[in-house]
């Protein structure tokens, strides 16, 4: 894997983390903005599907992916804790 490859398969991913964020949050908000954050939710899962189809760095993105998960669900909790 060269350093192209790292650079695509850590986009993906990131954009993958994006969008799990984005959909953590899907329905917190009210009227005219839940209806945009919903808007941008869908534009989201399109374009990872769209990814998906045309990606060859399967393995290599969920690797990432979750790495990245990982880290940011610890941030949060320590930002959680700082703010007790």
């Amino acid at each position: 894997m060269n350093e192209n490859d790292v650079d695509i398969a850590l986009c993906i991913a990131m954009f993958r983390c994006f969008n799990e964020q984005l959909y953590a949050l899907k329905g917190v908000h009210s009227s005219l903005l839940k209806k945009k954050f919903n808007h941008l939710v869908k534009v989201a899962k399109q374009y990872d599907d769209e990814i998906v189809k045309q990606s060859k760095h399967d393995v290599e993105v969920d690797i990432l992916y979750d790495k990245m998960m990982d880290i940011m669900v610890e941030i949060k909790l320590q930002i959680l804790k700082e703010n007790e």
